[in-house]
């Protein structure tokens, strides 16, 4: 069942921005961010009939946006378009309140930084402040998984923090 444009433009309304703003914690190209949204909206749109009837259509989302933004960086990687991931367009401090401060901007630098999996749990954690139990419904690992990627990026953003603070 395909979703009528009312339905759709409901659901789009309620969560693009969700979904850049989680992107946005794990990517500082604004056009691969751009790509990896609009490549989520279209796979929901795509697969409605699954999505509409989800309990946690958020997890199916976030998921998905993850994907689509490995897929847009190494479809870059391949056409060798590689940008540093840790510079912040400048339009993007303008558009977006989160960026506002320079220590936000150092966490968010700070969080791209980490491995893939600890910059996930960690963006959930931060930017939306979700349990451990939905950050691992959301990643599709253990809560202990969770515990653990949070633990680890923790100890290593204090280090990278600590670094841009000239160790205070």
């Amino acid at each position: 069942m395909a979703p009528t444009d009312e339905e759709f433009a409901h659901f789009f309304n309620k969560w693009d921005r969700h979904v850049r703003r989680y992107l946005i914690w794990l990517e500082g190209d604004l056009g691969l961010i751009d790509d990896a949204a609009q490549e989520t909206m279209i796979a929901a749109h795509r697969y409605w009939t699954r999505v509409s009837t989800l309990e946690n259509q958020k997890a199916w989302l976030f998921r998905i946006a993850g994907q689509r933004l490995s897929q847009a960086r190494h479809t870059r990687q391949k056409l060798g378009l590689i940008t540093d991931p840790c510079e912040l367009p400048d339009h993007l401090i303008e558009r977006d309140a989160i960026a506002q401060r320079v220590d936000q901007i150092a966490i968010l630098e700070a969080v791209r930084k980490l491995p893939t999996q600890q910059a996930t749990a960690m963006a959930l954690q931060l930017q939306f402040d979700h349990p451990l139990s939905e950050i691992a419904e959301i990643m599709e690992i253990s809560t202990g998984s969770v515990k653990t990627h949070l633990h680890h990026a923790r100890a290593t953003l204090a280090t990278l923090l600590a670094d841009v603070d000239g160790g205070a």
